[in-house]
């Protein structure tokens, strides 16, 4: 399917790769065609980076079935380091002033939050149907923690999980926008609060500056709102063509029409036909 071929004026030297909506298909897997094609980017030399919302806890599960990849970009960026977790690149909190303000205000909302420490996922919330909706896509039921023990731990994101319509209404609530924070929806009934500086494109620059890759040979593979600042930064970037609409605006290319399962290996193909 993939012609490994690659020119030696081909510029890209680093593939981030989203992983839902990207790599895994709508039940969680990757598919056999989108694993070949990781394989032909690895092979053409590529550095294969898996760079995801996700926590390293639910992203290191994928990452150890896949040899060709060595280094990863988690929690939307506020993490990059090694596979094995040895190498830490970068990590970036969000200030315990904050984090207390955020899980106020969620709790004035109704929100349930999930909140995203160095050591895993915690809530403060109950047991809940949107708990149970964040296990079921992240594959992790959060730990339970309390506010005040909360306050005293590092914490990269919060993320709220509630109904979709008033999870929509927040990027017009000005409380929101006073906070000083990005906002991003990663999901229907999801959004996420992180730091300003906290963006997969901080997090893939990072890696790139340490591996000695020129921001121009960076290419990006994603789907959501969450890959448009790596979409603007990297040197080329393709969205699935079942992504999102703003994504779909800001990337280079929109891969082939495919099924979701296998649109980021027709994405792939496309690469290799038209830059090989």
């Amino acid at each position: 399917m993939f012609d490994r071929r690659i020119d030696s004026a081909t510029p890209i030297r680093l593939a981030a790769i989203d992983l839902d909506g990207t790599l895994l298909g709508p039940e969680g897997r990757i598919s056999a065609e989108n694993l070949d094609a990781l394989r032909a980017l690895a092979e053409a030399g590529i550095e294969v980076v898996l760079a995801s919302g996700r926590h390293y806890c639910t992203m290191i599960p994928y990452a150890e079935k896949l040899p060709m990849v060595r280094w990863m970009v988690t929690t939307q960026g506020a993490e990059v380091g090694s596979k094995d977790r040895t190498r830490i690149l970068r990590q970036a909190y969000l200030p315990a002033e904050t984090v207390g303000t955020i899980n106020r205000m969620g709790a004035q909302y109704g929100f349930t939050d999930v909140n995203y420490l160095p050591q895993g996922v915690f809530t403060t919330r109950n047991p809940d149907t949107f708990l149970n909706l964040y296990a079921g896509l992240s594959g992790r039921i959060p730990a339970p923690i309390t506010p005040e023990t909360l306050l005293t731990e590092p914490v990269y994101k919060v993320v709220w999980l509630g109904e979709p319509q008033r999870i929509r209404a927040l990027g017009e609530d000005p409380a929101i926008r006073a906070l000083g924070l990005q906002w991003v929806q990663t999901h229907d009934s999801i959004c996420e609060l992180m730091p300003l500086t906290t963006t997969k494109a901080a997090g893939v620059e990072a890696l790139a500056a340490h591996l000695d890759i020129p921001q121009a040979a960076v290419a990006a593979f994603g789907d959501g709102d969450n890959d448009i600042p790596l979409f603007d930064w990297a040197g080329l970037s393709y969205a699935m063509p079942h992504g999102w609409p703003l994504a779909r605006k800001a990337a280079t290319r929109v891969g082939p029409e495919a099924p979701p399962e296998t649109a980021f290996a027709r994405a792939v193909e496309d690469f290799f036909a038209r830059y090989a």
